[in-house]
């Protein structure tokens, strides 16, 4: 890739863009290979996790950043439950306070249970 892709723009690159965002959990409901409204937020939304100015441009470095990133799987493979998740820990935060609030479990439980999470660099 040696252009930036950027909103409105067609072709393979987008496609590419598209399936690379999918797998890191972000719904895309643009057409495939143009980048729409849906491309651009998504990229804008890894930008400002990542630290970086949320342009909603990307171009060859933070392509293979983002590529990087997201997990090896099939094509147009839909991103599994933990891939969202972990690509949303405020979202899973606000979750397990609710889900506490509402009685569904205690603190104390939650706190066992996170005691039992291995690194996934040990799994």
């Amino acid at each position: 890739m040696s252009r930036v892709l950027k909103i409105f723009m067609r072709g393979k690159s987008i496609t590419q863009l598209q399936s690379v965002l999918q797998r890191m959990g972000y719904e895309i409901k643009d057409q495939k290979g143009v980048f729409g409204v849906d491309t651009r937020d998504a990229v804008k939304y890894y930008q400002k996790q990542q630290g970086l100015k949320p342009t909603g441009i990307v171009d060859e470095a933070l392509m293979k950043q983002m590529s990087v990133g997201a997990p090896a799987s099939a094509k147009d493979e839909k991103p599994s439950q933990d891939n969202m998740i972990s690509n949303h820990p405020k979202e899973l935060d606000a979750l397990v306070r609710l889900l506490i609030a509402k009685g569904v479990f205690s603190q104390e439980e939650w706190d066992k249970e996170k005691e039992k999470v291995m690194p996934s660099s040990l799994t």
